[in-house]
């Protein structure tokens, strides 16, 4: 019960600003009002861009959510009006992730017994997202490599897996956390699982062939890009603490 009590605190407290009504807070509003007319333009063209309902970030992630494969097999071919670009989806949904995993402490599974790598990998969570990309990406491109794509395209391939994990987090895995920490283990389990089967999903509308092979290869790209990043983890804290 404290645990649902701590999280229903955290979340009024996390959207308390779009408290009363749906309205903007005095700040928030006199903010705007100063802006000048060319300013206030750019902001509304900039969000209207963003969430276009035909290439925006929102129409990227429903395709993202009922077809990944298919929708990013149609960037990589050259059809890349119709959505929101790789790089700037994965470095907005990281941004989401460090604020949830900041504000939550997703990343501890007991926040008053935190021991010293876990501490370090919180607060350091949106580079290790950043950097498992490119490793991932590697790692797909060696077990992939008689599907004829390069190694920038796997990039973009797990550029947007990247991205939209942060659905898992928002949906998944921090709603769990933060009402069940006491089930933190289990909670992480699921979330991996539910994860490795979207990338799986993902990679069987892409790559095709057999699909046993490609969950294995699925399974075996996801297992050694968590063994790099944990080397790389472990490696970083222990020159990080011993300075």
């Amino acid at each position: 019960m404290k645990m649902v009590y701590y999280g229903k605190q955290k979340l009024q407290k996390l959207w308390a600003p779009f408290a009363a009504g749906g309205q903007l807070l005095p700040s928030m509003r006199a903010e705007r009002q100063n802006q000048t007319p060319a300013n206030q333009a750019g902001t509304e063209r900039r969000v209207q861009k963003f969430l276009h309902a035909d290439s925006g970030i929102l129409h990227l992630t429903k395709a993202l959510a009922v077809r990944p494969g298919q929708a990013i097999g149609d960037y990589i071919a050259g059809k890349r009006k119709e959505y929101y670009e790789p790089l700037k989806y994965l470095t907005f949904t990281v941004g989401i992730s460090v604020l949830l995993t900041t504000y939550f402490d997703l990343m501890l599974a007991n926040s008053a017994d935190a021991n010293p790598v876990s501490v370090f990998v919180a607060k350091h969570i949106d580079l290790i997202f950043l950097f498992s990309v490119p490793i991932a990406a590697a790692f797909s491109y060696l077990l992939f490599l008689r599907k004829g794509f390069n190694y920038a395209e796997h990039l973009t391939l797990h550029a947007f897996l990247g991205g939209f994990r942060t659905v898992f987090f928002l949906l998944v895995f921090t709603p769990l956390v933060v009402f069940f920490r006491q089930h933190y283990s289990t909670i992480l389990f699921v979330y991996f699982s539910m994860w490795i089967a979207y990338v799986a999903w993902a990679n069987i509308q892409l790559m095709g062939g057999p699909k046993w092979l490609t969950i294995l290869k699925t399974i075996a790209i996801m297992l050694l890009t968590q063994v790099v990043i944990s080397i790389f983890i472990f490696s970083v804290a222990i020159l990080y603490f011993r300075h």
